[in-house]
């Protein structure tokens, strides 16, 4: 069993950011009953290897973090969270698995959130690589992590979906511990017998897609953020959006752009 501790890393000795302050208020909050450690200077083991040592000689801070994590998740287990990270329900459900981590777009697991039991093999290998190395090397915790999820763990990177690994490992898709996405505390189901069955129900699919939509245009920086999804991470095909549009609005589209 997963135990109630939260871990997070703050190194460097700055007052924490505004953002920081608010985020690990929110895990007190929903979890008053957990405990929360802060591993820094003065508790974490920055001697163990090569590469903690040169990272926080050279105040990688970052970095630190990313052999720190590890180490502390293998010896204590529990639930570790980056300190931008904010909490908006209770993780009570997932302490009977083995380990949890997920998406933060589809084709990136990532490391800033996941949950483990003590010793757990997932913890192990991200120790077992550290020390490994010789030295230090800037190299980001997310590609580790999402390369051994996929060559040792036997993870679809590009299916973002609940995915069951190996070591009793469960990867959740990216609305679960990564979108910024608002809670429905009603949710409409339209399960009246004139809609017919579920596959018949296009009412509660327009509503559905209505609402993915809406977010979607009014969302700021929505334009840049749609043209990092297609063109440089290439995670989604423009041609799977292009064509849930009627071609007779793309045409018009296009006409109306070309006669500016």
């Amino acid at each position: 069993m997963i135990p109630k501790k939260i871990h997070y890393c703050w190194f460097g000795g700055q007052p924490k950011d505004e953002l920081a302050e608010h985020c690990i208020a929110t895990w007190k909050k929903i979890h008053p009953d957990y405990e929360i450690i802060e591993w820094n200077e003065s508790n974490a083991p920055l001697d163990d290897n090569n590469y903690v040592k040169e990272a926080f000689a050279q105040k990688k801070w970052a970095f630190v973090s990313d052999y720190i994590r590890s180490k502390v998740m293998y010896e204590h287990g529990g639930i570790y969270m980056d300190t931008d990270m904010e909490l908006k329900l209770p993780l009570d459900e997932f302490l009977n698995e083995k380990a949890v981590c997920g998406f933060e777009v589809k084709g990136v697991p990532y490391s800033a959130f996941w949950m483990a039991e003590p010793k757990h093999q997932l913890a192990k290998d991200f120790v077992d690589y550290y020390n490994k190395q010789s030295g230090f090397e800037e190299r980001i915790n997310t590609d580790i992590f999402s390369e051994m999820l996929e060559k040792d763990y036997g993870a679809d990177r590009y299916s973002d979906t609940i995915q069951k690994l190996k070591h009793d490992v469960t990867l959740y898709p990216s609305v679960y511990f990564s979108q910024d996405l608002p809670k429905n505390y009603v949710s409409h189901h339209f399960n009246g017998s004139w809609f017919g069955g579920d596959s018949e129900n296009t009412h509660k699919k327009m509503v559905n897609v209505y609402g993915l939509l809406e977010r979607l245009t009014t969302y700021p920086g929505a334009a840049k953020a749609v043209k990092s999804i297609l063109e440089e991470h290439k995670i989604i095909d423009v041609n799977d959006i292009l064509d849930l549009i009627p071609i007779d609005h793309i045409t018009d589209y296009v006409n109306k752009k070309s006669d500016k």
